[in-house]
């Protein structure tokens, strides 16, 4: 299996935070697609199960961001 990834980015504008189109992807997909199966003990790593049976993997790498950045969803089974 080759692994998937899809990497949040934002942009500042005028003081204003602006998610990309990769962000919109991993919400929707949180909404829409994935069902929560579990979390890290620090609450910042949250794995789903997706309708097909992949386990996907949220984090926030930039954690120095407010909020934790944007998120980084990889699938890792």
């Amino acid at each position: 299996m080759s692994k998937k990834e899809i990497i949040g980015h934002w942009k500042f504008e005028n003081g204003n935070v602006i998610a990309d189109s990769n962000c919109k992807i991993i919400k929707s997909m949180i909404k829409q697609e994935l069902t929560k199966i579990g979390t890290s003990e620090d609450g910042w790593t949250i794995k789903y199960k997706a309708n097909d049976g992949s386990i996907w993997e949220l984090s926030y790498p930039q954690s120095h961001y407010q909020g934790g950045g944007p998120p980084k969803l990889v699938q890792i089974q």
